[in-house]
């Protein structure tokens, strides 16, 4: 019986924040010694470890030195590119990692007349037979399985893998309809097992004359929407397989290291400053002591600024409480939307600004009936001119002072003046 272990999406180097870039190498770096104390004969990345194909140095240093393990193991690791290794135009840092004897590609792929032919690379432990295709950006990769030659491809005998980066349409979720995807009758049949990334949903399905579509979702996550989803209970990790002429069983291992805790709050029917104070008020009753905190704010406020719910507020209150890492979604958050005011314009420009002032009263959170009038007298004084070879700072004082007339502060602040 042999065994090989499959991770996908690692995004080694997507997090700029100090300790998420420790748990992405963190998550890595326990996959593959789980993988070694299961006594793996091999492994399969299938795109994505890193999140950029010239990813930061010090990140390489790390994964460099995991790769470097494995292969005094007598591990191979087989890859192909994923969406964010690959670039049309410079080296990426898979090829020069493959140079270095550190993992293999498997996705060389030549254009010949007949189409797109792919070779296998022969395990040389198992026989196992390994092709694919890599990602391209935008899901360019689909010309590639349009005009593939699957006919050597399906003919060939023996224990079949195919690893590839892409969405299969038949298989995205809901959320992801809009994703470009490659339809499953590009593929070729007759693989047992096709190692697929690219999604970040973890899907295992047997599909007949194809064989085992396996998707392990990502390591750890690289998006802040991957961590909320980790933060809700979703379980991110590899999978372990187990094979001799046919697969055997499959083991999903799970990376459940990190602790987290979820605080969602709608705002809706609260002022900003009200829901500010509930905010606060309900998280520091919360236990976030050594967790990776995700706080989403959603509705729509009833007065008040979005800028009002102050993040940095919330984000220190929550380091102080002994937090990893915090992070704040207000994507859904929303200030209660202005009712548009129709007037005509055969009116002169005094009875307009008046009329805009009266209806507009519900959406200024401080304007009454009474004062729709020190507004406009307000507002008069604002417009006007300054005089000839009136001194600017005089044009600027008179018209401060005039302002603090109209709103009743000159008395209480004249001896400041």
């Amino acid at each position: 019986m042999y065994r090989f272990a499959h991770l996908a999406d690692c995004h080694l180097g997507a997090h700029r924040y100090t300790e998420l870039k420790r748990l992405e190498l963190e998550s890595f770096e326990r996959a593959i010694k789980r993988s070694i104390d299961s006594k793996v004969d091999f492994i399969l990345i299938s795109g994505d470890l890193f999140h950029s194909n010239i990813p930061n140095m010090e990140v390489v240093k790390g994964v460099a030195k995991i790769l470097r393990g494995l292969k005094e193991a007598k591990i191979p690791v087989y890859v192909c590119y994923g969406s964010h290794d690959y670039s049309p135009t410079r080296t990426s840092m898979i090829d020069v990692l493959e140079s270095a004897g550190l993992l293999k590609r498997v996705d060389k792929i030549r254009r010949e007349e007949k189409g797109y032919t792919l070779d296998f690379t022969a395990d040389p432990v198992t026989g196992a037979k390994l092709t694919g295709i890599s990602a391209r950006r935008m899901s360019m990769e689909i010309e590639q399985f349009r005009y593939l030659d699957r006919g050597p491809l399906e003919a060939e005998e023996g224990f079949k893998i195919f690893l590839f980066h892409s969405a299969i349409t038949e298989f995205k979720p809901a959320y992801l309809s809009e994703m470009e995807s490659i339809p499953l009758n590009l593929f070729p049949q007759g693989f047992d097992y096709y190692a697929g990334g690219h999604l970040h949903e973890r899907i295992e399905k047997y599909e007949e004359d194809y064989g085992l579509i396996v998707y392990p979702g990502p390591l750890f996550g690289s998006y802040a929407t991957d961590l909320e989803a980790n933060a809700n209970g979703k379980q991110r990790g590899f999978y372990i397989i187990e094979f001799d002429d046919t697969i055997q069983s499959t083991n999903f291992m799970p990376l459940d290291f990190v602790k987290y805790a979820y605080f969602e709050y709608d705002v809706t029917g609260k002022g900003s400053q009200e829901a500010m104070d509930d905010i606060i008020s309900k998280l520091q009753v919360c236990d976030v002591e050594d967790k990776l905190v995700m706080v989403k704010i959603l509705g729509e406020l009833s007065s008040g600024k979005t800028a009002d719910i102050d993040p940095l507020r919330i984000r220190n209150l929550l380091m102080e409480m002994g937090a990893l890492h915090v992070n704040i979604n207000r994507h859904g958050l929303k200030r209660r939307e202005r009712r548009r005011i129709r007037v005509r314009f055969d009116q002169d420009a005094s009875k307009i600004e008046k009329i805009l002032f009266k209806e507009n009263r519900e959406n200024l959170d401080v304007l009454r009936e009474c004062d729709v009038d020190v507004a406009k007298e307000l507002l008069d004084v604002l417009k006007r001119d300054r005089k000839p070879n009136e001194r600017r700072i005089d044009y600027e004082d008179g018209m401060f002072r005039d302002a603090l007339r109209v709103l009743s502060l000159d008395k209480s602040l004249g001896d400041l003046l």
